[in-house]
Parts: C-alpha cells; structure tokens; sequence
C-alpha cells in the first residue's frame, strides 16, 4: 500500500508547481517511507508518489512506473492479488516484463484491455495512469472502497490524493468546512461511504467506479455492480464446497508478500477462520495481535445488545485458539488515559470523524503490529457479506420467512435469538436501519438531541446511508445485505485504510475477495442466517477446519470499546473541550442544549455517550484542520528517496 498523488491541468494556462507538490507529497510519507518519486510534464501533469514496499522490494518498481513503450505512466495504491496470473496471461499476448511487481501487471493490462483491466483484477486499489498519446488521465478506484481517492476540481486544474491533506496543502482555500456533511454525521453516524468530503469542493471517487480526466473535462462511470441473480436450487452441501475453495484461496492469494505477514484476531469466527485456514498452508510462525479490555470497564448500557449475565470478555478463547494453532499471540490493552489525544491522532488520519470509539485501540494494534510486521490479514467485511449483525438483520429474517408462509421456522428463530439477544434491541436497531428521516427526527427530539444543534447545524438535508441502485434483488434478506456492504462497511474500510496507513502498515482482507463476495451475494438468505446465528454457510463450511469451540460460539461481540468513562464526570477532559469558548463560539453546537446533554450523561440519567463522542469528534477535527491548531507535519518539500525531473524514467 501507498499514497498516490497528482495533478492534471485542463485547457488553460494554469502552473504546476512542482516543488508545492512534492511537498504534498511529503504529508503522507507515513504511507510510504520506503521510496518517493514525482514524474510529470511541465505545466500540463505532475504524478507523485510515496512507497511501503510489499512485493518485489526492489527500486525498479518505485513509482511513478513508466511502461516500457513509454506511453502510459502510473501511479498506483494497493495490491492485484492475481497479478500472478494476470502476468502469466499477458505474457502469452508477447508483454516482456522487467519486475516482478503488480504494478507493472497492471498497468500492461491497462495497455492491453484498457478501462475494461479493472474487470479482470481480484484486488484493492487506487491509481491512476495517464496516457501521453491521448493526453488522457484515467483514475479507477476498487469495487468496494477499500483504498481511497479523494480529488477535487480547482481552476481548470484535477487534483486527486490517497489523503486530503496533501490537496489542502496545494490548496488552502479548500479548507472550509461541509456542514451538511458534518450535520448528518453528527445525526447518524455517517461517514465515509458519502462522495462528499468534510471539506467542501473536495470529493471522494466511489467504489467501483472510474474517472476520466479529458480536455479539462471530468467523466466518471460505473463498472462493477452486485450480481441480482439467486442461486436458488443449490443444495447446502454443493454451496458449502465451492464457498469453502473460495474462502481457502481468498486468503491464500492474499499471503503473497515480501515482507512479513500477520493477523488481527479476536473471538469471532472470521479471523478465527483465518489463521485456520492460512494454517493448512503455512506452518511458519505467524503473530496475531488482539485488543484487551477490563471486563468491568463496560457499565450496563454498553452491553445492552445482550442478554444479562453476559460479560464482553475475548481474551480466553483467542489465548485458547493461539495454543491450539501455535500462534505465537500477541495482547495490546486498548485502554489508554491518553485516549483524547490519540484520538486526535486518529482524527487527523481520518480527516473526518467516526462512530466508532473502537478507531483509537484498533490505532494502538497496528502500532504495536508494525514492530514485526508490514501486513496485517483482517476479517473486514464478514458481517455485512454473511449476515454476522444477527441483532440488525434478525427482524429481516424473521419478515422473510413470514411472508414465505413459514411459521415454524420463524418460531424456532425467534426461540434461537431470544437466548442471547434482546428482541428489544434488535427491534431498536431495525427501526434505525429502515434510514427514514422522520424516524431520525422523532429519536433525536425524544431523547433531547436536537437541542444541541447550532445555527451552523440547523439547516440539514439527510444523505442516504448506502448508495442508490437500480438492482432488484429477489430476497429482502439479501438487499439489505447489500446496502450494508456498499454504505456502512465503506466507513469501516475507510478507518481500516487510514490507521493502518497511519503506522506504515498494509491490510489485506480476504472476506472482501471479488469471487467471493459474487458467489455469496447470489446465495439464498437461509443460507447467511439460521437458528439465531449469522454466517451459517461460512459455519457450516469450516467444519473439521476452525474449531468447534470458535464456530459454535453464537455471540457477536463485534470491536466493543468502552465509552461512558469520556464523559462520566463534570470536569472530564472531553466534557471540558465540548464546553470550551473555542468550541461553542463556532456556532455549531447550542450551549444550553450542549450543557443539558453533558448534564444527563454525568447524571446517570441517560447514556448519550455514543452522541457526545460525535461532537467530541468534530471539535478535534475543527481544532486540527481549521484552526490548525497543532499544525500539519512539516511540508519541507524534502522526499524520501530520489525525484524524478519532467520526462525522466526511460521516456
């Protein structure tokens, strides 16, 4: 993984200056601290790029990477896991290859198929290559947002970034915040599956598309969508045999690496069912890294999806996993008293905020992964692929199988989640999701949340929380599957980019494999969820693979974190940075509402902490990106590594 960055001039006279980028350039240098070069024609483009080196280590596939035939230059963030075979492909079509890099994979698959390449890539990625005979850029972001690509459109000039700090650097004027954007975060939640940036005039590129820069003109298509059609007659044991050799090859491709390789892990059964699988391969010594929490930290509200009695507590069976396995297991306490201040570290990655608080121990992991390893395999994508939310999808399942006229199985449903789960939870969170602007309303009026609103708040126009689509999906189960995997999880894998990038490491998901992600989504919904669990068909498939004590656990735990303490005391440091003049004379929050809120929280009233977390949020982020307040890294201009002048790199 990478930081790419450039600028592409339109028909007027507009100057690129070269310097001003390369120190753009130079603030995502914790993307990549092997190598950094830029590459570009004066006044007309200018590419850069920052390099953590993954695969074929040498300097010959440093970027930008000129073809052979001089034609095409890339700059690229991300990784072809089927390089190999793309390369075996091209090689028959007569392409001589001078590295051993994906790199030069893809861009001869571009020379080759063109914008259609991307059809062919099992991968994450972000890159953009511009062709000289055409005086063409063409950008391409994955099917499902794993790797960002922010730009913007300035004066006649396209500017695109893995970050956007780097455009803000080059462009200071584009630092003013997006209130509606912010509004509806501090609302709901929502994050980055949003096109729009949290500054305004910047924008991200959306999953599974393509942009086309052209006589200053900007084109962007869609070219990849979710399959519509269900597999309906399959036979569980059929679907279990073809999910299983999927999954098995999701994660071998993606231990392709030269440098070392490791794994997040916790209770659940999706890394679980990782370094099971990476463990029929691979017997070397493989680390795991996990978060650890007191028990007692969490107070009863934040373990109010489950049933009384139960404590969120994942220590003993990963320790119970790693011996079975022979991992060599690794334990990071995600309780830190620094917890603000790494969170506005956080922030400052992110260049947003985000829901969850899980974003500052998940920060602390890969700081502590990074010590030995460069990649890290993570179980993203699981939940919202396999139904592994049982508390936000069982009142779907539980519909589906009423309006199929079967009674008993829904009883024997309702029978299985009640052991574990509160039906009133689950009922709370299906109304949520129904994404219903008069139901967000009602909420936020009820519990004494719209009072907070300043008058930079108040105007508000809703944004959809999953993109629109024209697909029609034969299962309500399925179709809601979706809109999570192509709007909440785009958050997710927003935060998951952005923390591992900020401590220079990769990290490679295999639940996110385009094969897999095809086969499941054409799969009946009786085969996600069953008998009060999700992921019945991946359970089912990793029988004799994952131990049973793994898969026959029914909780989900999710990345739970402690909250409530932030604001559990009137003069609590979070409480006093929400109620700071710095912060009210923004006119964003209402004072006397801000105080009431902070009120009932310390009270013991009512539990807003996840609310007061959002405003949290978005003051550190005022204080880091608009008032500056402790500064952006140094922008010397001074890279890593060599600089490529104008027409350098064998043109």
């Amino acid at each position: 993984m990478c930081g790419i960055y450039g600028i592409a001039c339109g028909d007027t006279d507009a100057t690129i200056d070269r310097a001003k980028v390369g120190a753009s350039l130079s603030l995502m240098k914790h993307r990549g601290p092997d190598a950094s070069g830029q590459w570009g024609i004066p006044n007309k483009i200018e590419l850069g790029h920052v390099r953590l080196s993954i695969i074929d280590l040498s300097a010959e596939s440093n970027q930008p990477f000129v073809s052979t035939c001089g034609r095409f230059v890339i700059v690229f963030n991300g990784e072809i896991y089927n390089y190999i075979e793309l390369r075996k492909e091209l090689s028959l079509l007569g392409y001589v290859f001078r590295t051993q890099s994906d790199t030069e994979v893809l861009l001869g698959a571009y020379s080759e198929w063109g914008e259609k390449c991307v059809s062919r890539f099992n991968g994450d990625w972000a890159f953009a290559i511009y062709d000289r005979k055409e005086d063409l850029l063409f950008c391409s972001r994955d099917r499902f947002g794993v790797k960002p690509l922010n730009y913007a459109i300035v004066d006649g000039q396209f500017v695109f970034s893995s970050e956007i700090k780097s455009i803000l650097h080059s462009y200071p004027a584009l630092r003013q915040p997006d209130y509606n954007i912010i509004g509806n975060y501090i609302r709901n939640g929502h994050g980055a599956q949003a096109e729009q940036a949290w500054f305004a005039g910047i924008k991200r590129l959306q999953p599974a598309h393509n942009l086309i820069w052209k006589d200053g003109q900007a084109t962007i298509r869609k070219y990849w969508d979710y399959p519509s059609d269900t597999l309906e007659e399959i036979s569980l044991e059929e679907a279990s045999k073809t999910y299983r050799e999927l999954f098995t090859n999701a994660v071998n491709i993606r231990m392709r690496s030269d440098v070392p390789v490791g794994t997040t892990l916790s209770s659940g059964i999706d890394s679980g069912s990782i370094v099971s699988i990476l463990r029929m391969f691979y017997k070397g010594s493989h680390k795991t890294f996990t978060a650890t929490f007191d028990k007692s930290s969490f107070v009863s509200t934040e373990k109010g999806v489950y049933q009384s009695g139960i404590e969120i507590d994942e220590t003993p069976l990963v320790k119970r996993l790693a011996a079975e396995l022979g991992l060599d297991a690794h334990f990071i306490s995600g309780v830190t008293d620094q917890y603000i201040d790494e969170l506005s570290k956080v922030i400052y990655h992110l260049e947003s905020g985000h829901s969850s608080p899980a974003v500052v121990p998940l920060y602390r992991i890969f700081g502590f992964a990074r010590k030995y390893v460069t990649v890290v395999m993570e179980g993203q994508g699981a939940d919202e692929l396999l139904g592994g939310y049982i508390i936000n999808t069982f009142p779907t399942l539980l519909g589906e199988l009423l309006r199929r006229g079967k009674l008993l199985n829904a009883w024997r449903e309702l029978r299985s989640f009640r052991k574990h789960y509160s039906l009133l939870y689950a009922a709370k969170m299906y109304v949520r999701l129904l994404n219903m602007s008069w139901l967000e309303r009602l909420s936020l009026k009820s519990r004494g949340l719209n009072k907070v609103f300043g008058v930079k708040l108040r105007p508000y126009r809703r944004l959809a929380d999953y993109p629109a689509s024209r697909l029609k999906l034969r299962s309500r189960f399925n179709e809601v599957l979706r809109r999570s995997h192509s709007g909440g999880l785009v958050n997710l894998l927003h935060y998951g980019d952005a923390i591992s990038m900020a401590n220079s490491l990769e990290s490679r998901l295999p639940f996110m494999d385009v094969n897999l992600v095809e086969y499941v989504f054409r799969l009946p919904y009786q085969m996600k969820a069953q008998l009060g669990v999700g992921k019945f068909i991946h359970r089912y498939a990793m029988k004799g693979i994952v131990p049973d004590f793994i898969l026959s656990n029914p909780l989900k735990f999710g990345f739970n974190t402690p909250l409530t303490f932030l604001f559990a005391k009137p003069e609590s440091e979070a409480n006093r940075i929400l109620l700071s003049d710095q912060c009210l004379q923004r006119g964003i929050f209402d004072e006397r509402g801000l105080r009431s809120v902070i009120a009932d929280q310390t009270s013991g009233r009512k539990d807003n902490s996840t609310f007061l977390f959002r405003l949290l949020s978005v003051e550190l982020w005022f204080r880091r990106f608009i008032d500056c307040e402790q500064g952006l890294p140094s922008a010397s201009g001074e890279l890593m590594g060599s600089v490529r002048l104008s027409g350098a790199g064998g043109l």
